[in-house]
């Protein structure tokens, strides 16, 4: 003969306090308060990449020179470790004030908005794919215009 469990079929209902959680679609992270406090802190002719997606999700990359250089060589400015990225996968280039990213011949290529570029000039927002990184591009001027 079995004996009934205590406590079987009883509910408890825990009051807890409602809570913000950001819903995103692509299952991109979100930013951050401190993400946006830093990208209204950037110097002019500055920008910053936010990694999106993957181990590297919430690192952010400073491109403060003319030439910042991506890839899975340790030498790259930007380290990349994984074998969907090239040694030299990429270069972002200051011209004239604004970053562009161009692909240095790398084998998977480089992806703006999810198009395959050799060359384009970044915007606020614009997600750029480099190998299975997802990183996004912001200026001060973003948080302006929000």
């Amino acid at each position: 003969m079995t004996e009934p469990i205590p406590g079987a079929g009883e509910t408890t209902i825990i009051g807890l306090p409602a809570i913000q959680i950001p819903i995103t679609t692509s299952g991109d992270r979100p930013l951050t308060q401190e993400d946006l406090e830093t990208i209204t802190r950037l110097s002019d002719n500055t920008a910053l990449l936010i990694a999106t997606r993957g181990a590297l999700s919430g690192s952010r990359y400073l491109l403060d020179e003319d030439e910042v250089t991506v890839g899975r060589d340790p030498r790259a400015d930007i380290l990349l470790d994984d074998s969907t990225v090239s040694r030299s996968h990429a270069v972002f280039r200051r011209v004239d004030g604004k970053y562009e990213v161009v692909d240095a011949g790398s084998l998977n290529g480089t992806y703006v908005n999810r198009q395959r570029v050799d060359r384009a000039v970044l915007k606020d927002g614009d997600e750029i794919m480099i190998g299975k990184f997802r990183l996004v591009y912001f200026t001060n001027s973003a948080v302006r215009q929000r």
